[in-house]
């Protein structure tokens, strides 16, 4: 995607004029990373407007014991980690490239601060993007405090089937162990479990809902399965 596009994708980018966005993106510089790569550490500094051009980039935090939690993936035309671009503070998580390839736009924030001095309406779109992803995190704080694993699981293969009967599980069971807030080997069990419910088959890594209203009833009533 080029750096303009990728611009005109950003919530609090979108509505302004392209000769602005053209301002910006001349500003930026790329950086391509590798699978695994990390962008930005928990606390480092703040680098500016980072804005991803390809491939993906995982948002996460690592709690006491090295447990992973991934907070988002951000895909191309989406911002990474912007809340420091605005308060001034230390990112809140770290990030990496989820994809070999990635690339990313990134626009120091001093010159990112200047633009927005001559364009107020980018603060005023920033707090509108800004509560949307509080709203999600607020909804996944919830998730992993208040729901089991059993919830979680069930709850991310209905999203992951997008209501197809049969479909492939694209990461490891880490990874989706990450995205819900557990460990590889709670997912492998729970996966165990959910197929001798009678919800869903597993061929390696291929999963056949066999009753979609049963996996939906787990997600949203926990082990009530009747």
């Amino acid at each position: 995607m080029e750096r303009k596009e990728a611009l005109a994708r950003v919530p609090f980018l979108k509505e302004l004029p392209e000769t602005v966005l053209a301002e910006i993106a001349a500003a930026g510089r790329e950086r391509k990373l590798s699978r695994g790569e990390l962008l930005v550490s928990e606390r480092d500094a703040c680098l500016g407007l980072i804005v991803v051009l390809s491939g993906a980039v995982k948002v996460y935090k690592l709690d006491s014991r090295g447990r992973e939690l991934t907070l988002g993936l951000e895909a191309p035309g989406s911002s990474v980690s912007e809340l420091p671009l605005f308060d001034g503070g230390n990112y809140p998580a770290s990030a990496e490239a989820a994809e070999d390839g990635t690339r990313v736009l990134v626009v120091p924030r001093d010159q990112f601060q200047s633009m927005m001095a001559l364009h107020p309406q980018i603060a005023i779109l920033a707090l509108r993007a800004l509560s949307i992803r509080m709203r999600k995190l607020v909804v996944m704080l919830e998730a992993q405090t208040m729901h089991s694993v059993r919830v979680r699981l069930a709850a991310y293969l209905l999203r992951a089937s997008e209501g197809r009967p049969t479909f492939r599980l694209e990461g490891a069971n880490e990874e989706i162990a990450s995205q819900i807030g557990t460990v590889r080997d709670v997912v492998s069990r729970t996966l165990g479990s959910l197929r001798e419910s009678g919800a869903i088959t597993v061929s390696g890594r291929t999963v056949t809902v066999q009753d979609r209203d049963v996996l939906r009833r787990i997600a949203d009533f926990g082990d009530i399965v009747s």
